[in-house]
């Protein structure tokens, strides 16, 4: 019988998604877990018909869908908003410009009425905008599928990535640990400051997340990333100081997996620096890579694993040119 209490909570930020939110919203509406879950839709000062095709989800399950409207103030303020006012014992995001599968949500909705675990993971599907068509989904390789697990004993074997798109987390860990910058890039965020808190954790073979990419205007677009290469970096730093503050207090597994994991994201920050092209980028990669190396050897020490940091030699000048130029053909073609 479906209660008041919901098992599950969405946060989708919004702004100006008046274009494909029908596409994120109606996913959800399925009658069989509905009155089971809450959607939190927070639009974040969208000056388009973002909160007026939101509010007819509203009108018609006014019990399971919610409409925040806020100034605008990027999309990690808008998450913000949306996980103060969850309230289910499980939350997830999806973005806007995203949607669910609704045969497996319906799934997991159901499963996580019968578990009690920090975080289920699943796993997600790139849906291509341009070529109209689903890709490969992105799985966790290896994962026992149905079994839960120690976090701790079991994340070290796998080390598999913890991406916004695989996870739903206990809503009160989120809630507690997780406050986002305002602007792009807070997933890493939203998946790193949980993790020294997750004990218990299960995977289900279920192909839940529909991820939207080549779009235009998309926060990993090589021209946003050339814009906001500050942003990603202050992000970044707030990461490493979150890293500084919590590593005593880790096991050595956990220690090992976040470190990986950040190498990963340094990595990541590596192509925002070539894409900006700009004249000091191979000595700003040198520098990046020697403060890595002078204060956090742990994480240094997965990143000297990386295959860029391998091709580049750290930062060699030339190599980071010819990648540069590499990296601006494979994003064009994107």
């Amino acid at each position: 019988m479906a209660t008041d209490k919901k098992i599950l909570s969405i946060v989708v930020a919004a702004y100006n998604r008046g274009s494909m939110i029908d596409d994120c919203l109606k996913s959800f509406c399925n009658d069989k877990i509905i009155n089971d879950i809450e959607v939190i839709v927070v639009d974040d000062g969208s000056t388009d018909d973002t909160a007026k095709r939101t509010e007819k989800y509203c009108k018609k399950y006014p019990k399971s869908i919610k409409l925040i409207h806020q100034e605008n103030a990027g999309a990690g303020a808008a998450t913000n908003t949306g996980i103060k006012h969850a309230t289910g014992k499980y939350l997830r995001l999806v973005d806007g410009d995203d949607w669910v599968n609704t045969k497996d949500f319906v799934k997991l909705v159901e499963y996580l009425k019968d578990i009690d675990v920090d975080v289920v993971f699943t796993n997600y599907v790139q849906y291509h905008d341009v070529k109209k068509k689903e890709l490969d989904p992105v799985k966790i390789i290896d994962m026992p599928t149905g079994k839960k697990f120690n976090f701790d004993e079991y994340w070290y074997r796998y080390n598999p990535p913890i991406r916004m798109h695989h996870s739903t987390f206990r809503t009160s860990i989120v809630k507690k640990h997780v406050k986002l910058d305002n602007g792009y890039y807070t997933d890493a965020q939203y998946t790193f400051y949980p993790t020294p808190y997750i004990q218990t954790a299960i995977y289900y073979d279920l192909n839940i997340y529909i991820y939207r990419v080549a779009v235009a205007g998309q926060s990993i677009s090589p021209d946003k990333m050339r814009a906001n290469r500050g942003r990603h970096h202050e992000i970044l730093e707030h990461i490493l100081e979150f890293y500084e503050e919590v590593s005593p207090k880790l096991t050595p597994n956990v220690h090992h997996y976040l470190a990986l994991q950040i190498s990963g994201f340094i990595i990541n920050h590596f192509d925002f620096i070539l894409l900006a092209h700009e004249k000091h980028m191979a000595r700003d990669v040198k520098q990046l890579f020697k403060m890595i190396q002078k204060k956090y050897p742990k994480i240094f020490k997965e990143l000297k694993e990386d295959k860029k940091y391998r091709v580049t030699l750290g930062g060699n000048a030339i190599l980071v040119h010819l990648f540069a130029f590499y990296l601006k053909k494979r994003y064009k073609h994107l």
